[in-house]
């Protein structure tokens, strides 16, 4: 699943609130690979190759082979070090009234995003596939990950909570 929902009480998440009723979605890339299984595929392929090129080049003389592998090897290093810096890539959107926090993980890095929910809107993206939350000024898109179904259920579900708690 892409995303899911989760409702919880106890301590709130501003000033020690406490018993307030908060709501939490969060939303990740499908990765069905952990990131160990992912750099043992990937190393597993590049000493593939490079064994291959080093064979061609000693058992049949084909040298050119060798640069090649070499080359092969260094382009499956660099698309492993961009396919892990989106990896973890991901939303927490948490609703505590008055406040939706927003925490949007992207290339390792965290940043956070507090609006006022009664001022929030929800609105889905035409062709960027994302969903919107503004609030004033703030746009922010969140949902990327999600398929098309899964994004237009979700911002159902954003709107139905935070319309109904507001």
């Amino acid at each position: 699943m892409y995303a899911y929902f989760r409702r919880s009480y106890g301590p709130g998440p501003f000033d020690d609130e406490g018993d307030v009723p908060s709501r939490e979605w969060r939303i990740k890339r499908n990765c069905s690979l952990t990131p160990r299984q992912s750099l043992a595929a990937t190393v597993f392929l590049m000493a593939l190759d490079l064994a291959t090129g080093v064979v061609a080049a000693f058992a049949f003389g084909a040298w050119l082979t060798l640069p090649f592998s070499v080359l092969c090897t260094v382009a499956i290093g660099i698309a492993f070090i961009a396919y892990s810096r989106h990896a973890t890539d991901g939303e927490v959107l948490t609703f505590a009234p008055p406040f939706v926090i927003v925490e949007v993980h992207e290339r390792g890095r965290r940043t956070i995003h507090r609006m006022n929910a009664a001022r929030l809107a929800v609105s889905l993206g035409d062709g960027d596939g994302a969903v919107y939350l503004c609030d004033g000024w703030q746009r922010i898109p969140v949902g990327r990950q999600l398929p098309a179904a899964a994004r237009t259920e979700f911002v159902r579900q954003l709107r139905r909570f935070i319309v109904a708690d507001c």
